[in-house]
């Protein structure tokens, strides 16, 4: 199984990135294998409704960012791991970005002649997913659900939703000086089959 994980943090080595590699590691151990795309590195423009990805070019967006490139492995992936920091109460600007564009992108809008409008995802069927929220507080509806309503939207089954609370207000309180969250995360990545 591939996995295909989504860093939303701006930091490649902070607490997002650490429960990611755990995650990985207990995946490792029943041979599924993935990688971690930084969004911080991948530089993405914003989307700007052209909605041309709707129908002149269904599935393909048009701004040439790299985006698509980079959808090539969305595709290839059976799992997303989706990531990202509290930030705000909400998730990180790039992962906000990134939602924004894949799920603009991989929507088929049709608009009946009475004017109902339908949505149908263009990925293919079985991608499943796993989210990750972390952060200094116990508020994690609002950083969420957007990646909730993305992966509804795009019909991904969420097999798992991890919130780590309270990590990351100072050195000594990282996700690295928890076992037993990283055992919840080790675990999980563990069960995927």
């Amino acid at each position: 199984m591939q996995l295909l994980a989504i860093n939303g943090s701006p930091h490649k080595a902070g607490n997002t990135v650490a429960l990611i590699n755990e995650l990985m590691r207990g995946a490792n151990e029943n041979n599924h294998h993935g990688e971690i795309v930084h969004l911080v590195d991948l530089h993405l423009d914003y989307c700007n409704w052209c909605g041309k990805c709707w129908n002149e070019t269904p599935g393909i967006c048009p701004i040439n960012d790299g985006f698509m490139t980079h959808m090539e492995k969305v595709l290839k992936a059976d799992i997303l791991v989706v990531a990202t920091p509290s930030s705000t109460r909400s998730v990180t600007g790039y992962m906000k970005n990134w939602l924004d564009r894949l799920c603009n992108s991989q929507l088929n809008y049709q608009v009946s002649s009475n004017k109902q409008v339908t949505m149908k995802s263009r990925l293919p069927i079985g991608k499943r997913a796993i989210l990750i929220v972390q952060g200094c507080t116990e508020l994690f509806q609002e950083t969420i659900e957007p990646m909730n309503v993305v992966m509804a939207a795009l019909e991904i089954p969420v097999i798992e939703r991890i919130i780590i609370k309270k990590v990351g207000l100072t050195d000594e309180d990282t996700v690295g000086k928890r076992p037993e969250v990283m055992k919840q995360v080790y675990n999980a990545g563990k069960r995927l089959k």
